[in-house]
């Protein structure tokens, strides 16, 4: 028997206990440590934080679960909008007798929260990063904090038995960067002698969204001119983050901590130099950039799977699929 109740001040051990339990369930390096001065600053601690937003679910009195819900963001990304809302992520513990039946009670009090705001509908993850606080940026998967992830059936289940349908497929991408050398081909070799990138790394919040959420993070961005003019062809964009800072390089139990994480976030091509080369090259660029300026261990990325162009780019480029997921969605008329 499951019972559940709102998130008190007392339950931040709590929340980072059931994350760490979550590890030993599916697919661990899906899910990065967290300490608590991680999760008071960059989670509990995000300006538009609701306490009322997490539920805890409790099996003979010891905590099993938690579900993190928030509203949707505006278009402007200045406000919250009361049309949609989001499950942003939930952790069962392993040990729980029945994770389905705990998930399905979870999903339940998370939807139940956001119905009482008035919602039209409900996303399980988020179809855009840019519109939607996710929360666990960095954290969850290592990327983008879209959607649920197959390994984690229990969860899949859930939201199945909750009435919540698939509205999205998307691709989990990870690249080892030691010794990484991008793949050099007739294209790119030609690009070099006819394009200049420039990279900034001072790149200021483009919204109250970014500014809250993302102070934690440095951005690294990759423009891509062509040498007869100053107009940019080509955006890549990158995010590097020091997970655990305050225990860097830690061993928490059998998993070890790489120092640094990077996810690429954003990538665009002009649409006349689409398919002809301009995209591998900037990428390579980027993360030779990367390398060379950061101690990191890995990049991710986080792909919507009907983004082809996207997808084979990458796996050209000799990044591996590290998990499918899926983001689920529920329409109340």
């Amino acid at each position: 028997m499951f019972t559940v109740r709102p998130f008190r001040n007392e339950d931040p051990p709590k929340l980072l206990s059931l994350w760490r339990k979550s590890q030993l369930r599916g697919n661990r390096a899906k899910l990065m440590p967290l300490t608590m001065g991680i999760l008071q600053s960059q989670i509990l601690g995000i300006p538009f934080f609701d306490p009322r937003s997490i539920w805890l679910a409790f099996e003979d009195g010891k905590a099993v679960g938690y579900i993190h819900t928030c509203l949707s963001l505006d278009t402007s990304c200045c406000d919250f909008s009361d049309k949609s809302g989001h499950i942003c992520f939930i952790a069962v513990d392993p040990s729980c007798e029945d994770a389905v039946v705990c998930t399905r009670v979870l999903i339940r009090a998370g939807t139940q929260y956001l119905r009482e705001h008035n919602v039209k509908e409900i996303f399980g993850g988020s179809i855009s990063p840019l519109l939607s606080p996710p929360f666990y940026t960095g954290f969850y998967g290592g990327g983008e904090a879209i959607g649920f992830f197959d390994s984690d059936t229990h969860l899949v289940q859930g939201f199945l038995d909750s009435g919540y349908v698939v509205k999205a497929n998307t691709v989990r991408y990870s690249l080892k960067l030691s010794g990484y050398i991008p793949p050099v081909t007739v294209n790119t070799v030609g690009w070099r002698q006819n394009l200049k990138v420039d990279f900034d790394t001072k790149l200021k919040p483009r919204n109250w969204w970014e500014a809250c959420l993302l102070a934690h993070f440095e951005f690294i961005e990759a423009t891509a001119y062509l040498n007869s003019s100053n107009i940019p062809i080509a955006k890549a964009r990158v995010r590097v983050a020091n997970p655990t800072p305050e225990e860097n390089g830690t061993d928490f139990g059998k998993m070890y901590v790489e120092p640094w994480e990077a996810t690429l976030t954003d990538i665009r091509v002009q649409k006349d130099h689409h398919q002809n080369g301009i995209g591998a090259y900037i990428l390579g660029e980027l993360l030779r950039y990367v390398m060379f300026h950061y101690t990191v261990a890995r990049i991710e990325a986080h792909v919507h799977e009907e983004l082809n162009p996207l997808n084979k780019l990458l796996l050209a480029m000799q990044w591996e699929k590290a998990d499918t997921g899926k983001i689920y969605h529920k329409l109340f008329v």
